[in-house]
C-alpha cells in the first residue's frame, strides 16, 4: 500500500506544482529512474509496465512547455546556447556514425530506445528553463523530491547486497540499477548543500541534514563508489564558490561539513555493507584494491576500442561507428569510459566536437562566477550548476555510454543559458550607462574614434 500512495503522492505534488512553477518538472525528469525503480519494486503494475514512470514525466514535461509557452510566447525557444547546437551537432554526428558502424542493427535499435531520453535531456529539459528563478525552483523540488525517493528507497524496498529487488513482474524478478539511484542521491546532496533554497530558516536547517544524510547514506547502500567519491569532493570543492570564504567561520563550517560527510559514510558503511562483503572477490568492495581493479578493467575495455580505432586512417577520422562496441565480436557492451568510447566511435571528428563542448562550458562557466562574485545572492544555484556538471562529467568517466551520460551534457546546456543571461543583463547595463552619461564621457569610451569620425 506505501508503494503506490508514496508513488501517488510525488506524482501528484509535482503535477500540482508544475501549474504554477513550470520548470519543477526539471526535477521529475532528475528523480525519473529513482521513481520509476520505487514503483517497479512495490508496485506490480509498473513491473509489468516499465515505461510507465517515463512516458508519466515526458508528459508532465511536455505539460509544463506548453504552460511556459502559453505565459511566454515563443520566447522559450530563442537563446539555445552555443553549447546546445555543438551537443546536437555531436549527437546527430553519432547517428550518422551508424551507418559504417559494424553492426548497424545492433547500433540502431540502442538509438531506438534511447532517442525519447536524448529528446527529453537535450532539447525539452533545458527550454523549460527560461529565467535563474527557474533553476531555483527546480532545485527546491529536486531537494524535496530526490529527498523522499531517497528515503523511501533506503529503508522501504528489498535489497539484493546493493541492488534493489523488483517485485515479479511477467514471471522473473529483476533488480534495478545501483547507479541510477546512486546519481540521483548525489545530486539531491549536492543541490541541497549548494543551493541551500531556505538558507536562514531555522526549521529547514536540521531537515537540510537529515535529507543529506540519508540521501548519501544511500549512496553507501547501493555501493557506488565514484557517486560517493565525487559527491563529498564536488560538495567541499564548490563550497567557497557557494558561501565564500573569506574568515574563519566560514571555514570552520566548512570543516565540519567534512566531519559531517565522515561520520556518515562510516555510519552507513558499518550499517549497510558489515557482513555483506562475502559477496567480492576481493574481500571488501571499498578496498583500494578492489577500486583500481574496477578502473583498471574500464580502462582496457577502453583501450581495447582504441586501438581498432587507430587501425586505419578512416576509422580514426570518422570513427567506428556508434555504438561499435555492442558488437559481440569487440566488447559486446559499452566501454564505460565516454571520452574514449567517442574518440573510438566517432573518431576526431567527434573528439572534437566533445572538447569543444567542454571548452564553451568552461568558458560559460567562467563567465557566470564573474557574474556571481558581485552577485552573491546568485552564488548558491550558479554553484549547484556547476556541481551538478562537473559530478555528471565524472561519472562518464566510470560508467555508462555516450548514449545514457545525458546529464553531463544537459547541464552544460543550462550553464550556457545562465552565461546568455549573464551577458544581456550586462549589455543592458552597459546601454543603460551610456543612455545617461554625458556626451563627451560617451566618446570617451571609444578612444580611437577620429576627428573625422572613421575607426
Amino acid at each position: 500500500m506505501i508503494g503506490i500512495a508514496a508513488y501517488a503522492a510525488i506524482a501528484g505534488g509535482l503535477f500540482i506544482a508544475l501549474w504554477r512553477y513550470p520548470a519543477v518538472a526539471l526535477a521529475g525528469v532528475l528523480c525519473m529512474f529513482g521513481l520509476e525503480q520505487w514503483g517497479q519494486a512495490t508496485t506490480s503494475f509498473f513491473a509489468q509496465h516499465h515505461t510507465a514512470t517515463n512516458l508519466l514525466i515526458g508528459g508532465m514535461l511536455v505539460l509544463a512547455l506548453i504552460i511556459q509557452g502559453v505565459r511566454k510566447g515563443f520566447s522559450i525557444f530563442t537563446g539555445y546556447p552555443v553549447v546546445g547546437w555543438l551537443t546536437l551537432a555531436l549527437f546527430l554526428y553519432a547517428f550518422a556514425s551508424t551507418q559504417w558502424a559494424p553492426r548497424p542493427d545492433i547500433s540502431l535499435d540502442i538509438w531506438a530506445s534511447r532517442w525519447p531520453y536524448l529528446v527529453t535531456f537535450l532539447i525539452l529539459s533545458s527550454l523549460v528553463v527560461t529565467e535563474a528563478k527557474d533553476l531555483r525552483y527546480a532545485f527546491t523540488a529536486l531537494i524535496l523530491i530526490g529527498g523522499g525517493l531517497s528515503t523511501l528507497l533506503l529503508f522501504f524496498v528489498k535489497w539484493g547486497v546493493r541492488r534493489i529487488v523488483l517485485v515479479e513482474g511477467l514471471g522473473e524478478q529483476g533488480f534495478g540499477s545501483p547507479l541510477a539511484v546512486s546519481a540521483m542521491a548525489g545530486m539531491v546532496v549536492l543541490v541541497a548543500i549548494l543551493a541551500d533554497p531556505w538558507p536562514h530558516s531555522k526549521l529547514w536547517l536540521p531537515v537540510k541534514w537529515v535529507i543529506v544524510g540519508l540521501s548519501l547514506a544511500l549512496i553507501v547502500r547501493s555501493g557506488s563508489r565514484g557517486q560517493l567519491l565525487g559527491v563529498i569532493a564536488l560538495s567541499a570543492g564548490c563550497w567557497p564558490l557557494s558561501r565564500g570564504m573569506k574568515n574563519s567561520r566560514q571555514f570552520v563550517a566548512w570543516i565540519l561539513l567534512l566531519v559531517f560527510f565522515a561520520g556518515i559514510t562510516a555510519w552507513a558503511m558499518q550499517e549497510f555493507w558489515t557482513n555483506r562483503e562475502t559477496y567480492y572477490v576481493d574481500g571488501s568492495r571499498w578496498s583500494e584494491r578492489a577500486m583500481q581493479g574496477a578502473m583498471s578493467g574500464r580502462l582496457d575495455q577502453a583501450i581495447l576500442l582504441v586501438r581498432l580505432w587507430y587501425k586505419t586512417p578512416e576509422t580514426m577520422f570518422f570513427g567506428l561507428g556508434n555504438s561499435a562496441s555492442f558488437d559481440p565480436r569487440i566488447l559486446g557492451i559499452y566501454p564505460h569510459f565516454v571520452p574514449l568510447e567517442i574518440l573510438a566511435e566517432e573518431g576526431l571528428v567527434g573528439i572534437a566536437a566533445f572538447l569543444a563542448i567542454l571548452f564553451v562550458v568552461t568558458r560559460n562557466a567562467l563567465r557566470c562566477y564573474r557574474y556571481v562574485y558581485q552577485v552573491p545572492s546568485e552564488r548558491p544555484i550558479v554553484a549547484a550548476l556547476i556541481a551538478m556538471f562537473l559530478y555528471s562529467l565524472l561519472l562518464a568517466l566510470k560508467q555508462g555510454s555516450l548514449l545514457g551520460n545525458l546529464e553531463v551534457f544537459m547541464f552544460g546546456i543550462l550553464l550556457g543559458k545562465y552565461a546568455q543571461r549573464y551577458t544581456a543583463i550586462h549589455h543592458q547595463k552597459d546601454e543603460s550607462e551610456l543612455s545617461r552619461a554625458p556626451a563627451i564621457e560617451v566618446f570617451s569610451r571609444y578612444p580611437t574614434l577620429t576627428s573625422r569620425g572613421e575607426y
